[in-house]
């Protein structure tokens, strides 16, 4: 660096070190550690130009990591991603050049700004999107067990059941048993999910779109070849009295991992009087074999 004097000690010698640092941001204090100059007498840090952006920028990506917004990072790869100048992306966002510029730098994007520049970039997030309109626009009927759709109670399902059952193919049949178990009982399923006649047994309605925001939203983490697990406990108190009693007869019956409901499942007549690929009725629930 060019000669300068420390500020508390007037020594002229630094060295380059990274240092932890607690910026405020939006009014939150963020930790994270930059490169600094550091007097070797007093060990006082201090920053240049170049130093300082990166702080700034730092510490922003750490406020939005945690609050679940893009970092600067994924910004930047969203744009190379397009093949866009910056100039070519603001027009592509409908936002000013400036917008860019700082969103790629140190200035945090909103929620709505956020949600936006998934829309446009992210297109397991704009699918996703469509779905939940689609399942907001569907009113409850026979084949989502009397009950719109929730993501929110089908991710919750997810972490309780996947437990037992950390495959794919094992998880939809229990969470097929449970909401079809739930609507034998009560007259409504858990999450409001849709099911479809497949090969391998009844599956939830759009489950690969879902599998793949529940990976991208780290709700589910890959644990091996074709198996995942929770990356947190499910939030039993989004489920009712009865919905928590279902759910735990259920996971009770993958004690093997979900093999026998795996196989039951292709037993029932929600199954064998349904066509491949066909919404399967929550009117079969009075048959289960469970």
């Amino acid at each position: 660096m060019n000669k300068s004097m420390c500020l508390h000690c007037n020594n002229s010698n630094f060295e380059t070190k990274n240092v932890r640092f607690s910026p405020e941001i939006k009014g939150e204090t963020v930790d994270v550690v930059a490169p600094a100059f550091v007097c070797t007498q007093c060990q006082t840090p201090l920053m240049d130009s170049t130093q300082m952006s990166i702080l700034r920028r730092l510490a922003a990506d750490e406020y939005r990591t945690r609050h679940q917004l893009l970092t600067s990072e994924h910004i930047i790869k969203f744009r190379s991603a397009l093949g866009m100048s910056q100039s070519a992306f603001a027009h592509y966002l409908k936002v000013g050049e400036a917008s860019i510029k700082r969103w790629e730098t140190y200035f945090v994007q909103d929620v709505v700004q956020d949600d936006h520049i998934r829309l446009k970039c992210d297109e397991a997030y704009a699918q996703l999107n469509a779905l939940e309109v689609r399942w907001k626009n569907s009113l409850p009927d026979t084949f989502s067990g009397n009950k719109r759709f929730s993501l929110e109670l089908f991710k919750q399902a997810v972490r309780y059941l996947v437990t037992s059952t950390n495959s794919a193919l094992f998880l939809n049949k229990a969470l097929f048993y449970a909401d079809f178990e739930h609507f034998k009982r009560y007259g409504t399923s858990i999450t409001g999910t849709r099911y479809i006649h497949l090969e391998y047994g009844p599956c939830p309605d759009q489950y690969q779109n879902l599998l793949k925001h529940l990976l991208n939203e780290r709700i589910l983490i890959p644990a091996g070849h074709h198996t995942f697990k929770a990356s947190k406990n499910a939030e039993l108190s989004f489920f009712s009295d009865s919905e928590k009693e279902v759910l735990a007869y259920i996971r009770q019956l993958t004690h093997d991992g979900g093999k026998k409901l795996l196989k039951l499942s292709h037993e029932e007549a929600a199954y064998k009087q349904t066509e491949p690929l066909e919404f399967i009725s929550y009117a079969f629930a009075k048959e289960l074999k469970i």
